[in-house]
């Protein structure tokens, strides 16, 4: 395979996994919210935490989540093939284990520090259903993004 395939697939791998692991965060967390374990619309708050506004915080925070969820796929896909596990269910357990590391530190960041400077005054309480919801988004996250990867032609 030559260099220029390789960067293809990569950076197509990347892109398909970041925006379906997106995706599958989202809706976990919607689901984890509409069933009463969680408040909150994570979108609307990542928005709302840059532009200090109502008015366009869904459009921003969608367009950040869709680019953060495609910049860390990267990541997890890069570091799949440094360890050479982009195969499956290789691939898969370590986009869990990342996902339930960086979930992690997201959700002690936002209970810790991002909640209490939130603009939004609902946001500003983040307990521990809150946080359990970050996670296991991020986990779900990091499930699709290993079983893309696992799946791909990496």
């Amino acid at each position: 395979m030559n260099a220029f395939t390789m960067i293809g697939n990569y950076l197509a791998t990347s892109v398909i996994a970041g925006l379906l692991g997106g995706s599958a965060m989202l809706t976990a967390m919607w689901l984890m919210t509409r069933g009463g374990l969680a408040k909150g619309n994570m979108v609307v708050a990542l928005g709302g935490i840059i532009t200090k506004s109502r008015e366009n915080a869904l459009r921003v925070g969608l367009i950040v989540h869709a680019t953060s969820a495609i910049g860390f796929a990267m990541v997890y896909a890069m570091a799949m093939l440094w360890l050479g596990a982009t195969g499956m269910p290789r691939a898969l357990m370590i986009g869990v284990a990342a996902g339930f590391f960086h979930g992690l530190v997201v959700s002690l960041m936002l209970v810790w520090v991002v909640a209490e400077g939130h603009p939004f005054e609902e946001y500003n309480d983040a307990g521990l259903a809150v946080g359990l919801s970050h996670l296991t988004g991020h986990i779900v996250y990091g499930a699709v993004v290993g079983l893309v990867v696992g799946i791909s032609p990496l």
